[in-house]
Protein backbone atom coordinates (compact mmCIF):
# COMPACT_ATOMS: atom_id res chain seq x y z
CA UNK A 1 0.00 0.00 0.00
CA UNK A 2 1.51 3.07 -1.27
CA UNK A 3 2.41 6.36 1.58
CA UNK A 4 -0.20 8.57 0.41
CA UNK A 5 -3.05 5.84 0.75
CA UNK A 6 -1.80 5.11 4.12
CA UNK A 7 -2.21 8.87 4.94
CA UNK A 8 -6.16 8.53 3.34
CA UNK A 9 -6.71 5.79 4.95
CA UNK A 10 -5.29 6.73 8.07
CA UNK A 11 -7.91 10.04 7.97
CA UNK A 12 -10.66 8.14 7.66
CA UNK A 13 -9.93 5.79 10.39
CA UNK A 14 -9.22 9.14 12.81
CA UNK A 15 -12.46 10.32 11.96
CA UNK A 16 -12.64 14.04 10.89
CA UNK A 17 -10.46 17.34 10.88
CA UNK A 18 -10.93 19.35 13.66
CA UNK A 19 -8.96 22.68 11.92
CA UNK A 20 -6.62 23.34 9.45
CA UNK A 21 -3.48 25.66 9.89
CA UNK A 22 -1.90 27.55 7.21
CA UNK A 23 1.34 26.48 5.86
CA UNK A 24 3.97 27.89 8.90
CA UNK A 25 7.69 28.81 7.29
CA UNK A 26 10.54 27.46 8.80
CA UNK A 27 14.27 28.41 7.68
CA UNK A 28 17.22 26.73 8.11
CA UNK A 29 21.16 26.73 7.42
CA UNK A 30 22.77 23.76 6.04
CA UNK A 31 24.97 21.79 8.96
CA UNK A 32 22.34 23.17 11.31
CA UNK A 33 19.47 22.35 13.14
CA UNK A 34 15.62 23.46 13.13
CA UNK A 35 12.62 23.04 14.75
CA UNK A 36 9.12 22.68 13.36
CA UNK A 37 6.90 23.23 16.30
CA UNK A 38 3.20 21.79 17.15
CA UNK A 39 0.96 23.80 18.86
CA UNK A 40 -1.59 21.41 20.62
CA UNK A 41 -4.44 23.24 22.27
CA UNK A 42 -5.72 22.87 25.82
CA UNK A 43 -8.52 21.29 25.02
CA UNK A 44 -6.68 18.70 22.65
CA UNK A 45 -5.86 15.19 24.71
CA UNK A 46 -3.65 13.78 22.21
CA UNK A 47 -3.40 9.85 21.41
CA UNK A 48 -0.93 10.25 18.28
CA UNK A 49 0.99 12.09 16.93
CA UNK A 50 2.50 11.46 12.85
CA UNK A 51 5.42 13.58 11.14
CA UNK A 52 5.60 13.36 7.78
CA UNK A 53 7.83 14.67 5.03
CA UNK A 54 6.03 15.27 1.75
CA UNK A 55 8.89 16.43 -0.51
CA UNK A 56 9.14 14.45 -3.30
CA UNK A 57 7.73 11.60 -1.17
CA UNK A 58 5.83 10.76 1.38
CA UNK A 59 7.60 9.63 4.42
CA UNK A 60 7.27 8.83 7.76
CA UNK A 61 9.54 10.46 9.89
CA UNK A 62 8.46 10.66 13.37
CA UNK A 63 5.15 9.28 15.48
CA UNK A 64 3.82 9.43 18.89
CA UNK A 65 1.58 6.65 19.90
CA UNK A 66 -0.35 5.57 23.20
CA UNK A 67 2.84 7.25 25.40
CA UNK A 68 5.40 5.99 22.71
CA UNK A 69 7.80 7.74 20.57
CA UNK A 70 9.27 6.47 17.45
CA UNK A 71 12.02 8.05 15.57
CA UNK A 72 13.56 5.20 13.80
CA UNK A 73 11.86 5.39 10.62
CA UNK A 74 13.50 4.21 7.02
CA UNK A 75 14.01 8.38 5.35
CA UNK A 76 16.61 10.64 4.79
CA UNK A 77 15.97 11.83 8.26
CA UNK A 78 16.69 8.51 10.19
CA UNK A 79 19.17 9.28 12.44
CA UNK A 80 18.77 12.95 12.16
CA UNK A 81 15.42 13.68 14.14
CA UNK A 82 14.00 14.41 17.47
CA UNK A 83 10.76 14.43 18.76
CA UNK A 84 10.78 16.20 22.10
CA UNK A 85 7.74 15.53 24.64
CA UNK A 86 5.78 18.96 23.09
CA UNK A 87 5.31 16.61 20.09
CA UNK A 88 8.13 19.53 18.78
CA UNK A 89 10.33 18.28 15.92
CA UNK A 90 13.53 19.01 15.91
CA UNK A 91 15.98 17.72 12.79
CA UNK A 92 19.41 18.05 12.97
CA UNK A 93 22.77 18.06 10.29
CA UNK A 94 20.20 19.90 7.95
CA UNK A 95 21.15 19.12 3.99
CA UNK A 96 19.66 20.85 0.93
CA UNK A 97 17.49 18.03 -0.04
CA UNK A 98 15.66 18.70 3.44
CA UNK A 99 13.87 21.41 1.77
CA UNK A 100 10.04 20.96 1.35
CA UNK A 101 6.80 20.17 3.08
CA UNK A 102 6.37 18.72 6.61
CA UNK A 103 2.73 17.96 7.92
CA UNK A 104 2.27 17.28 11.62
CA UNK A 105 -1.25 14.96 12.04
CA UNK A 106 -2.33 15.16 15.61
CA UNK A 107 -4.73 12.82 17.25
CA UNK A 108 -7.09 13.14 20.24
CA UNK A 109 -8.80 10.61 22.06
CA UNK A 110 -12.33 11.11 20.35
CA UNK A 111 -10.67 10.28 17.20
CA UNK A 112 -10.58 14.43 16.34
CA UNK A 113 -7.10 15.44 14.54
CA UNK A 114 -5.31 18.56 13.38
CA UNK A 115 -3.71 18.86 11.02
CA UNK A 116 0.17 21.17 11.28
CA UNK A 117 1.79 22.49 7.67
CA UNK A 118 5.87 23.35 7.74
CA UNK A 119 7.44 24.53 4.47
CA UNK A 120 11.21 24.36 5.36
CA UNK A 121 13.50 25.97 3.48
CA UNK A 122 17.29 25.05 3.81
CA UNK A 123 19.75 27.79 2.92
CA UNK A 124 23.91 27.99 2.47
CA UNK A 125 26.25 30.38 1.49
CA UNK A 126 30.09 29.87 1.32
CA UNK A 127 32.33 32.70 1.59
CA UNK A 128 32.84 34.94 -1.65
CA UNK A 129 35.87 34.84 -4.10
CA UNK A 130 36.83 38.14 -5.29
CA UNK A 131 38.74 38.81 -9.03
CA UNK A 132 40.52 41.97 -9.53
CA UNK A 133 40.71 43.09 -13.51
CA UNK A 134 42.72 46.12 -14.17
CA UNK A 135 43.66 48.11 -16.89
CA UNK A 136 46.28 50.50 -15.83
CA UNK A 137 47.10 54.15 -17.25
CA UNK A 138 49.48 56.16 -16.97
CA UNK A 139 49.05 57.34 -13.03
CA UNK A 140 45.44 56.01 -12.68
CA UNK A 141 44.18 52.89 -12.68
CA UNK A 142 41.07 50.95 -13.84
CA UNK A 143 39.36 48.18 -12.79
CA UNK A 144 36.82 45.57 -12.20
CA UNK A 145 36.01 43.59 -8.87
CA UNK A 146 33.95 40.38 -9.59
CA UNK A 147 32.69 38.84 -6.73
CA UNK A 148 31.04 35.32 -6.97
CA UNK A 149 30.37 32.84 -4.41
CA UNK A 150 30.56 28.66 -5.27
CA UNK A 151 27.98 28.05 -3.23
CA UNK A 152 24.50 29.77 -2.31
CA UNK A 153 20.87 29.61 -1.95
CA UNK A 154 18.88 33.50 -2.57
CA UNK A 155 21.77 35.21 -2.16
CA UNK A 156 22.39 39.18 -2.43
CA UNK A 157 25.53 41.06 -2.88
CA UNK A 158 26.82 44.43 -1.76
CA UNK A 159 29.79 46.41 -1.53
CA UNK A 160 32.03 48.34 1.57
CA UNK A 161 34.11 50.59 0.80
CA UNK A 162 37.31 51.37 3.09
CA UNK A 163 39.60 54.39 2.36
CA UNK A 164 41.83 53.51 5.71
CA UNK A 165 41.07 56.78 7.02
CA UNK A 166 37.44 56.68 8.32
CA UNK A 167 36.39 58.23 5.00
CA UNK A 168 34.27 57.69 2.15
CA UNK A 169 35.67 56.67 -1.13
CA UNK A 170 35.79 59.87 -3.27
CA UNK A 171 35.16 57.80 -6.35
CA UNK A 172 32.70 57.21 -8.83
CA UNK A 173 32.20 53.27 -8.59
CA UNK A 174 29.13 51.81 -10.45
CA UNK A 175 27.65 48.15 -10.07
CA UNK A 176 26.34 46.00 -12.67
CA UNK A 177 24.98 42.45 -12.54
CA UNK A 178 23.27 42.34 -9.57
CA UNK A 179 25.86 44.20 -8.02
CA UNK A 180 28.29 41.38 -8.32
CA UNK A 181 30.39 44.09 -10.17
CA UNK A 182 31.90 46.70 -8.70
CA UNK A 183 33.88 49.03 -11.44
CA UNK A 184 36.40 51.84 -10.20
CA UNK A 185 39.11 54.52 -11.20
CA UNK A 186 41.52 54.66 -8.83
CA UNK A 187 44.40 57.08 -8.38
CA UNK A 188 48.11 57.08 -6.25
CA UNK A 189 45.90 58.58 -3.66
CA UNK A 190 43.75 55.26 -3.17
CA UNK A 191 46.60 52.61 -2.39
CA UNK A 192 45.18 52.28 0.95
CA UNK A 193 41.76 51.63 -0.33
CA UNK A 194 40.03 48.38 0.42
CA UNK A 195 36.51 46.50 -1.02
CA UNK A 196 34.27 44.18 0.75
CA UNK A 197 32.21 42.09 -0.96
CA UNK A 198 29.26 40.87 1.54
CA UNK A 199 27.20 37.71 -0.03
CA UNK A 200 23.96 37.70 2.41
CA UNK A 201 21.15 35.18 2.70
CA UNK A 202 18.09 34.78 4.85
CA UNK A 203 20.00 32.64 7.33
CA UNK A 204 23.65 33.62 6.71
CA UNK A 205 26.78 35.76 5.81
CA UNK A 206 30.01 35.57 4.09
CA UNK A 207 32.44 38.61 2.87
CA UNK A 208 35.72 38.73 1.32
CA UNK A 209 38.56 41.84 1.14
CA UNK A 210 40.82 42.71 -1.21
CA UNK A 211 43.12 45.74 -1.43
CA UNK A 212 42.89 46.11 -5.53
CA UNK A 213 45.67 48.75 -5.90
CA UNK A 214 48.73 46.17 -5.72
CA UNK A 215 46.93 44.53 -8.88
CA UNK A 216 47.91 47.77 -10.68
CA UNK A 217 51.13 48.89 -9.63
CA UNK A 218 53.05 46.10 -7.28
CA UNK A 219 52.19 43.03 -9.32
CA UNK A 220 55.33 44.01 -11.36
CA UNK A 221 57.45 44.48 -7.89
CA UNK A 222 55.75 41.35 -6.05
CA UNK A 223 56.48 39.33 -9.25
CA UNK A 224 60.19 40.50 -9.20
CA UNK A 225 60.70 39.50 -5.84
CA UNK A 226 59.32 36.23 -6.46
CA UNK A 227 61.17 35.87 -9.27
CA UNK A 228 64.10 36.60 -6.84
CA UNK A 229 63.08 34.30 -4.31
CA UNK A 230 63.02 31.55 -7.18
CA UNK A 231 66.65 32.54 -8.27
CA UNK A 232 68.24 32.21 -4.41
CA UNK A 233 65.89 28.95 -3.61
CA UNK A 234 67.40 27.26 -6.96
CA UNK A 235 71.16 28.36 -6.35
CA UNK A 236 70.60 27.01 -3.31
CA UNK A 237 69.09 23.75 -4.02
CA UNK A 238 72.56 23.89 -6.33
CA UNK A 239 75.29 24.31 -4.09
CA UNK A 240 73.17 21.84 -1.69
CA UNK A 241 73.17 19.07 -4.04
CA UNK A 242 77.14 19.93 -5.06
CA UNK A 243 78.03 19.35 -1.46
CA UNK A 244 76.03 15.97 -1.55
CA UNK A 245 77.88 15.40 -4.07
CA UNK A 246 80.98 15.68 -3.28
CA UNK A 247 80.75 14.02 -0.07
CA UNK A 248 79.47 11.11 -1.64
CA UNK A 249 82.86 11.00 -3.80
CA UNK A 250 84.92 11.71 -1.06
CA UNK A 251 83.16 8.67 0.42
CA UNK A 252 83.76 6.83 -2.25
CA UNK A 253 87.40 7.56 -2.92
CA UNK A 254 88.16 6.76 0.57
CA UNK A 255 86.56 3.55 0.61
CA UNK A 256 88.68 2.61 -2.44
CA UNK A 257 91.46 3.35 -1.23
CA UNK A 258 90.87 1.47 1.78
CA UNK A 259 90.21 -2.04 -0.24
CA UNK A 260 93.40 -0.67 -2.32
CA UNK A 261 95.56 -0.74 0.58
CA UNK A 262 94.19 -4.33 2.34
CA UNK A 263 94.37 -6.03 -1.43
CA UNK A 264 98.68 -4.54 -1.29
CA UNK A 265 98.92 -6.28 2.09
CA UNK A 266 97.42 -9.42 1.31
CA UNK A 267 99.42 -9.83 -1.92
CA UNK A 268 102.55 -8.99 -0.06
CA UNK A 269 101.61 -11.63 2.61
CA UNK A 270 100.85 -14.15 0.15
CA UNK A 271 104.38 -13.17 -1.28
CA UNK A 272 106.50 -13.75 1.59
CA UNK A 273 104.48 -16.88 2.28
CA UNK A 274 105.12 -18.20 -1.17
CA UNK A 275 109.13 -17.39 -0.88
CA UNK A 276 109.01 -18.87 2.39
CA UNK A 277 107.68 -21.62 1.74
CA UNK A 278 109.58 -22.43 -1.08
CA UNK A 279 113.19 -21.68 0.84
CA UNK A 280 112.06 -24.45 3.46
CA UNK A 281 111.41 -26.85 0.32
CA UNK A 282 115.18 -26.09 -1.04
CA UNK A 283 116.43 -26.61 2.00
CA UNK A 284 115.12 -29.76 2.51
CA UNK A 285 115.95 -31.15 -1.03
CA UNK A 286 119.72 -30.04 -0.48
CA UNK A 287 119.98 -32.22 2.63
CA UNK A 288 118.21 -34.79 1.06
CA UNK A 289 121.30 -34.42 -1.86
CA UNK A 290 123.70 -34.25 1.05
CA UNK A 291 122.51 -37.19 2.64
CA UNK A 292 122.34 -38.96 -0.50
CA UNK A 293 125.82 -38.01 -1.45
CA UNK A 294 127.17 -39.33 2.14
CA UNK A 295 125.56 -42.62 1.70
CA UNK A 296 127.11 -43.38 -1.63
CA UNK A 297 130.53 -42.33 -0.37
CA UNK A 298 130.14 -44.77 2.63
CA UNK A 299 129.15 -47.05 0.27
CA UNK A 300 132.05 -46.83 -1.87
CA UNK A 301 134.92 -47.22 1.59
CA UNK A 302 133.16 -50.50 2.45
CA UNK A 303 133.84 -52.11 -1.26
CA UNK A 304 137.41 -51.00 -0.64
Amino acid sequence: MGAPLVSMVLLIQTGFICGTEKVTPIIGMKGGAVHLPATVPAEFSTRDVFWRHLSPTDHLVASFSRGSIDTNYQSRFYGRVRLLHNFTLVILNLELKDTGMFTCQMVDNNGHMRLHRFHLTVYVVAVPEVQVYTSRGTVDCSMILACNTSMGSNVTYSWVTDTGQGLPLNRTHTLHHDSRLLRVLLTPSDQNVSFTCIVTNMVSQEKTAVAPWTHCFGQQGSEAGVSSRKVFLLIGIFLAVTFILMLFLVFLLTRNSRKYDLRNRKETTDEETTLRHNGDTGRQEGESRLQISDERVLQRETSL
